[in-house]
């Protein structure tokens, strides 16, 4: 394994798993048709400062969530702080089911509301073909303490990256599509994590992933050997023969 570093990012906060609970187009009716799941990493900065970056990773199946549903959006890339009041994203799709960089900037404004985060902008409704204002209700759900995360890329910049991986909690998700811009198949594994050993693992989803699958599994076994010395931001490791790079990695709740 290579295990040559750069200078550590001093990264902040704590890496969060996400859901969405609902969708409103136009001021409808709310509704969630999508199994929505979004692993994002620790931030370059307070992550409500102007200019801080994240890794993340946004998978959305059909549903009811089965083996054979059908990915209605993915993406992953880095998003960004555009301004803290109020607080507004934009988030990168480097990687896009729906085609990289089709359509304009994915941004959006954030607000708290009865213990969920509403996110406010403008953006284009699947079923009509049209841009339309839209709010995405969401909810964070609990990461068990003590145990590993990581999320890697398969390039030193993400914007360069073909593939993302993240691991937090009992989830584990792999995304990847090719630069080639005439590469429009979208790979995706995610995987549900119910103890340490890789019999305690539930592949909850998978498409295109015959190199995907045993990459994410690669490094879910790699974490196990950690013996509390976890990955360091900007190490670069070996999964499957494949050269990736840690961007976060660490110790939920404990030191990192």
């Amino acid at each position: 394994m290579n295990n040559s570093k750069r200078q550590p990012l001093r990264l902040y906060g704590a890496p969060s798993i996400t859901t969405r609970r609902s969708i409103t187009w136009n001021g409808g009716q709310p509704f969630e048709d999508s199994d929505v799941l979004v692993l994002s990493s620790r931030s370059t900065s307070d992550p409500s400062s102007k200019d801080s970056t994240q890794l993340y990773l946004d998978l959305r199946l059909s549903k009811p969530l089965v083996p054979d549903s059908t990915i209605t959006w993915g993406f992953a890339g880095v998003r960004v702080t555009l301004s803290s009041t109020p607080l507004r994203f934009r988030w990168g799709h480097h990687i896009d089911s729906r085609g990289r960089d089709s359509g304009p900037p994915d941004e959006g404004t954030m607000t708290s509301c009865d213990g969920e985060e509403v996110e406010t902008g403008i953006g284009l409704n699947p079923k009509t073909g049209e841009q339309e204002q839209y709010e995405e209700r969401w909810a964070d759900q609990p990461v068990t303490p003590a145990t590993p995360f990581a999320f890697l890329t398969s390039s030193r910049e993400p914007h360069e990256s073909a593939g993302f991986i993240a691991i937090l909690g009992e989830h584990a998700l792999a995304l990847r599509q090719e630069q080639d811009p005439d590469d429009t198949i979208f790979q995706a594994v995610r995987i549900r994590i119910l103890n340490s050993s890789s019999s305690g693992r539930d592949v909850v989803f998978k498409q295109n992933a015959d190199i995907l699958h045993p990459l994410l599994e690669a490094a879910l076994s790699a974490i196990e050997q950690w013996n509390g010395s976890p990955w360091q931001c900007g190490q670069e490791i070996a999964l499957q023969d494949d050269c990736w790079i840690v961007w976060d990695a660490g110790i939920a709740g404990g030191s990192v």
